[in-house]
């Protein structure tokens, strides 16, 4: 051994229970080695930097060979990215990955897809109804929000004008009739903001 080499010796048995960790000069853990009987295992990493810049890693037979993929790192050649804090414009950096964050649909644009429909929705079979004409675009409403914008629901304000002139029920009895559907277990409530809304509850949505 070389004096002023200082290494650092490791093993560790899942099996038995068993992890030693030996550091120090390298005489001074080749010693504890031997005493422990310890020459035929483990891992045996040189501390120290060798003249050409790196640390020297060894290994016994019995611990396979450790070897590291690719060129050595130089931390040099990070760049380095700096921003006031604040400044990050987290959504634009989404677009760049891939990840478009999910909008509620406006009542316009509900509208002009339902403009499209060349009949009224039906609600599921065998669901009772007073309202089965209302319950229909009342489903296809939430099923848009949910499979072509990728949102759980919609404030009742969106839904109450995105059916408006669909169906038979007063404009004033449209929000006490959502409550009902909700009573009934078709919906369910969500809280967001400043706002109250509702979602469909994914039996009603996926019943036949």
């Amino acid at each position: 051994m070389v004096d002023g080499i200082r290494t650092c010796f490791r093993f560790r048995s899942l099996d038995e229970g068993i992890e030693v960790l030996i550091e120090g000069d390298a005489d001074w853990v080749n010693d504890w080695r031997i005493k422990l009987d310890l020459l035929d295992i483990g891992w045996l990493e040189r501390l120290n930097v060798g003249s050409d810049g790196d640390s020297i890693l060894s290994s016994s037979t019995r611990s396979g060979t450790k070897t590291l993929p690719g060129p050595t790192p130089d931390p040099s050649k990070v760049v380095t990215v700096r921003r006031t804090i604040g400044e990050l414009d987290l959504d634009k950096e989404m677009v760049k990955l891939g990840i478009f964050k999910e909008e509620s649909p406006t009542t316009s644009a509900l509208r002009e897809i339902l403009d499209e429909y060349d009949e009224a929705p039906k609600p599921p079979q065998g669901s009772p109804s007073t309202e089965p004409v209302a319950e229909g675009w009342l489903r296809e409403v939430l099923r848009l929000a949910v499979r072509r914008f990728g949102v759980m629901g919609l404030p009742i304000d969106v839904i109450v004008e995105s059916i408006e002139g669909r169906h038979d029920l007063d404009d004033e009895l449209v929000e006490g009739w959502l409550e009902t559907q909700y009573q009934l277990g078709k919906l369910v409530k969500i809280y967001g903001g400043m706002k109250e809304g509702f979602g469909p509850s994914p039996a009603w949505l996926d019943a036949q």
